[in-house]
């Protein structure tokens, strides 16, 4: 497995089952998805590339019939008439060879961390799917525990109510909030459906495909906190390594269009093979040699604008890591922030605030039929329930999104929090 590849495999996160899965997934979809393989070709193109750049260019070979007159097109016909060979070849200014190869090597270098870059969008999008989907299926199991509970207390109010001690609304009113949860299965079912659909695009699966989600999740803490963060990310998120290795790129652009103008000479060597002789010339072969070089009155000027293009695409590049980076550093606050309130709030909601309701539920449910409590008690306890037991898990799930938003925010194979 690429080394680039295997940075970004997932450390295990902490589910009650089926832990691998997760991670199974993300190596499926690097390996598997078109859109990443389309960009693996290019990195391997522009390598090949690289790998000739340093050519010089090819000698020139030439045959020429020379000097025979228009009158009759023969050799014999003319002294001076013969067949004429040459050879010839270009010769880079030196350093020429050795900057192309440069910047062709630079572009690999840029396609490479753009490569590296869209396995991080992938991988994030992959979780950012999976944890959704997970969340989705454990509403459901929820809502449709609520249904059998709102079930339960449709017939403590159907009791009263057929001994005149309760009113019809009472009991309407449950079966409307009984009703709406039953409904609402529906729509976590579309949800699945949708969130399913986007795992399979990005696994470039067959649609037909389902996926298995553990029951439950515990939250994360969030660990090394944004200082460190934002250190890892200016070494290894791939973007910033995208822009400085399109910076550098850029310079030896600058460097190569500086050197391209300075003129390449060109050097011959050629043989005339003769077949006349007459009593002033005895018909001997005849040998030449030269050299050339260009006189630079456009290519200077050219050079000149191809370098200060290039300068200015690197001070461009520059600016656009230095503004990433003030992105980043942001990002990494509102994760944080996002991360640290949820991974609180689901302790609370877990340890705390869920038990008292559940407690608040049994009891006004009992007080309720000895005739100790009113509907409006019993109503509000058991959707308050619900909205506790709805928030835990979303807040949950919001942990370990927030970790994958980290790790791709950072470039980082992995930095989950501490397991609560």
């Amino acid at each position: 497995m690429p080394a680039a590849l295997s940075t970004l495999l997932l450390l295990l996160v902490p589910l009650a089952v089926a832990a691998d899965d997760l991670a199974d997934l993300t190596v499926e979809a690097l390996s598997a998805n078109p859109g990443i393989a389309a960009m693996e070709a290019r990195v391997e193109q522009l390598d090949a590339l690289a790998g000739v750049a340093d050519a010089w260019p090819d000698p020139m070979a030439m045959l020429e019939y020379s000097n025979v007159p228009v009158s009759s097109w023969g050799l014999a016909d003319h002294p001076m008439a013969g067949l004429q060979l040459k050879a010839q070849q270009t010769i880079p200014f030196p350093g020429v060879t050795g900057l192309r190869q440069e910047v062709a090597e630079s572009r690999v270098a840029v396609a490479e961390a753009s490569l590296d870059e869209a396995r991080l969008r992938l991988v994030r999008a992959v979780e950012e799917s999976w944890w959704r989907l997970l969340l989705v299926r454990q509403l459901r199991a929820v809502t449709a525990e609520h249904v059998e509970l709102t079930d339960q207390l449709v017939e403590a109010v159907r009791a009263r109510y057929e001994t005149g001690s309760a009113g019809q609304h009472a009991l309407v009113r449950l079966q409307v909030l009984r009703d709406k949860l039953a409904d609402d299965l529906d729509d976590f079912e579309r949800r699945d459906r949708q969130l399913s659909a986007a795992l399979v695009a990005s696994l470039a699966r067959s649609p037909a495909d389902r996926f298995d989600t553990p029951a439950e999740a515990v939250p994360l803490a969030p660990g090394e906190g944004v200082a460190g963060w934002l250190d890892q990310a200016r070494e290894e998120r791939p973007a910033l390594e995208e822009l400085r290795a399109a910076e550098r790129g850029a310079e030896l652009e600058a460097r190569l269009a500086r050197a391209d103008a300075r003129p390449d000479l060109t050097v011959w060597g050629g043989y005339r093979v003769r077949t006349v002789q007459t009593d002033v010339d005895p018909g001997t072969d005849l040998a030449s040699l030269g050299i050339s070089a260009p006189i630079t009155l456009s290519s200077s000027r050219v050079g000149r604008g191809k370098q200060s293009a290039a300068l200015e695409a690197a001070a461009a590049a520059r600016r656009r890591h230095e503004a990433l980076l003030d992105s980043i550093e942001a990002q990494l606050e509102s994760a944080h922030a996002a991360w640290t309130r949820a991974a609180s709030k689901a302790q609370v909601y877990q340890d705390e605030l869920l038990p008292a309701a559940r407690q608040a539920l049994d009891t006004t449910l009992a007080d309720y039929r000895v005739d100790k409590a009113d509907f409006a008690s019993l109503y509000q306890a058991e959707v308050q329930l619900l909205e506790l037991d709805r928030a835990r898990l979303t807040a949950i799930t919001e942990t370990h999104l927030q970790n994958a938003a980290v790790r791709a925010i950072t470039g980082q194979s992995s930095v989950a929090g501490d397991q609560r």
